[in-house]
């Protein structure tokens, strides 16, 4: 494991960290072998379980973001602090997604990393979608994993940097990626075309946050919701007051809520419109693991489902 410089600012914090002990688990995975396993920081879930996927039990992971909740603005642990500190490799999802607050940024300058060198970003090689929300045209959005064929994308990415780190271990990465990527193939040109058949008034969703572009872009869909990214003004009346009005001159069967927001926005548009809310999807966040979406491709493939199973009642 690299020792690495700890500026003058970091070093309370950790001290009272390592005074006070940490109740709260990180989302982990113990290697066999805790002195050479791979230490790896993962600023979401479903980063951690791509590293996980490709790397197994050669690696420890830490997840920044707990379960459940939103990554775009974070205020710093120092388990945080910590975790970084230790790590071997960060890796992040960058288009926007942890820079509300810039907690990211202040998290690697802190820490004393250096972009390519300790930290990298997953999304590398993507073309990203930009938001539309008047004012925030130079934003990009973050939810590219949310289309299959670009979670791909991502564990390229996660396995290139790991065989650059440990060459031998190359040739166990590139197996796991490869066996994960086929099996991420499989589920994506099983749902390519899928919702086809169903007439472009209905194919519409809706969810609280504007965070299914890549994925509507990927299987023929059309998406409507509140407000476009969670760092933005949330629920204002003319947000709510413009869905309405879109749901009113649609044929929409079905409204969604997302796991890690507050579902009481959502809920509010079904009771004026008279549209139920068919189920919850998972965006920014796995669910625990063994539960329906514990892992990114048991994530997608409960998303497609219910979302087909919402788009068709």
């Amino acid at each position: 494991m690299k020792k690495l410089f700890f500026t003058l600012l970091l070093v309370p914090a950790l001290l009272a960290f390592a005074a006070c002990g940490n109740n709260d688990e990180p989302l982990s995975n113990a290697a066999s072998n805790e002195q050479e396993a791979i230490q790896i920081v993962a600023t979401i879930s479903i980063i951690a379980d791509m590293v996980y996927q490709v790397a197994g039990d050669l690696v420890n992971i830490y997840t920044i973001i707990p379960i459940g909740e939103e990554p775009e603005e974070h205020d710093i642990l120092p388990a945080d602090m910590m975790a970084v500190a230790n790590a071997d490799i960060i890796f992040y999802n960058g288009l926007n997604l942890e820079a509300g607050n810039e907690w990211f940024a202040h998290l690697m300058e802190s820490t004393g990393m250096t972009a390519g060198v300790d930290y990298f970003r997953v999304t590398e090689g993507i073309t990203p979608f930009f938001l539309l929300t008047e004012g925030l045209g130079d934003y990009e959005d973050p939810h590219a994993w949310l289309d299959l064929s670009k979670g791909i994308v991502y564990i390229q990415n996660i396995e290139s940097v790991l065989s650059s780190f440990s060459p031998e271990n190359a040739a166990t990465f590139q197996e796991n990626a490869q066996n994960f990527i086929s099996k991420l193939y499989g589920l994506h040109n099983e749902w390519v075309g899928r919702f086809d058949h169903i007439p472009a008034s209905q194919r519409i969703l809706v969810t609280s946050e504007g965070a299914f572009r890549y994925f509507a872009a990927a299987y023929g869909l059309y998406v409507a919701y509140i407000w476009e990214l969670n760092a933005e003004e949330e629920g204002t009346p003319e947000q709510m007051l413009n869905l309405i009005n879109i749901i009113n001159g649609s044929n929409i069967r079905s409204l969604f809520s997302e796991s890690s927001i507050d579902p009481q926005y959502i809920e509010q548009i079904s009771a004026e419109t008279g549209v139920p809310v068919f189920g919850m999807l998972f965006t920014d966040s796995l669910s625990e693991p063994g539960n329906v979406a514990g892992t990114y491709y048991e994530m997608m493939r409960f998303n497609l489902e219910t979302i087909y199973a919402g788009l068709t009642r």
